[in-house]
């Protein structure tokens, strides 16, 4: 969690570094911002999120480790979009586009044999990667002020993508003996379309520099879900086998995200 944190923290700074950059020696400069907003345009922008991704896990209750039916993951990923930015008179313009996010992550967490005993006896491991593709619409209001302007903005976007989540858990055993281990090893596939709602706020320079916020409320719509793996308990000899795979699934599961970027109009 704290590195994920640090990873938006990250963000706002470059973000806030690249304005000031790019406004140095830029006061008073109203007219040439003002003939460029007032006017239809290109924006590029590139960014990165903090997304809560819910998925579906065989249960599984262990010695040091269990796992929910129902669990929500955080992770993070990029984000790039382009798109062309339409003035329509009055400080409104809207602004649409194509995107992509994309994310890969690995947590890892050691668990020791006793507080005072510096002997690992289990690990657990989960990896995500998460790739989406979107289009997207929304309207903005442009605050004008002299050195950056402001300006809010609500975006609905739609479009699909795909998952794969990776959980491990064993525990390495004190006895030597087969039954004294655990496991659990699961492999989710996923596919789903989705639709976004966000509110926002872009931070635009007069040359045309900008930076970005956005908090966005999801709507997945998962349609298929392959799951692999396997599980045992300590003390047990059977295995239990998790492999299934469902292509007509019809679930709808509520994500959210938050997001920083940057980017250009030109």
């Amino acid at each position: 969690m704290f590195r994920k944190i640090s990873f938006l923290i990250l963000l706002f700074f470059m973000n806030a570094s690249v304005m000031a950059a790019n406004n140095f020696m830029e006061f008073g400069d109203v007219n040439f911002g003002r003939d460029f907003k007032e006017k239809s345009k290109w924006i590029l922008n590139l960014g990165g999120g903090l997304m809560q991704y819910p998925t579906t896990l065989p249960e599984y209750s262990g010695e040091h480790q269990s796992y929910k039916s129902e669990s929500t993951y955080e992770i993070n990923g990029y984000n790039f979009n382009i798109g062309r930015d339409f003035y329509i008179g009055s400080a409104f313009s809207i602004s649409v586009g194509l995107g992509a996010f994309y994310a890969k992550t690995l947590d890892k967490v050691t668990g020791k044999a006793a507080a005072d005993i510096d002997l690992d006896y289990s690990e657990a491991r989960e990896s995500f990667r998460v790739v989406s593709y979107e289009a997207s619409i929304a309207l903005n209001y442009l605050l004008d002020y002299r050195i950056v302007d402001v300006q809010p903005f609500i975006e609905f976007g739609t479009g699909a993508g795909t998952s794969e989540i990776k959980v491990q858990y064993s525990t390495l055993g004190l006895t030597g003996e087969d039954n004294s281990s655990e496991r659990y090893d699961v492999t989710i596939d996923e596919q789903y379309t989705a639709t976004r709602l966000s509110l926002g706020v872009n931070f635009i320079s007069y040359k045309g520099f900008m930076s970005y916020f956005k908090l966005s409320s999801i709507q997945m719509f998962k349609s298929s879900r392959d799951i692999n793996g396997e599980s045992n308990l300590r003390g047990t000899a059977d295995i239990v086998n998790y492999d299934s795979s469902d292509s007509s699934l019809s679930e709808s599961k509520s994500a959210s995200m938050v997001s920083l970027g940057i980017g250009s109009y030109f």
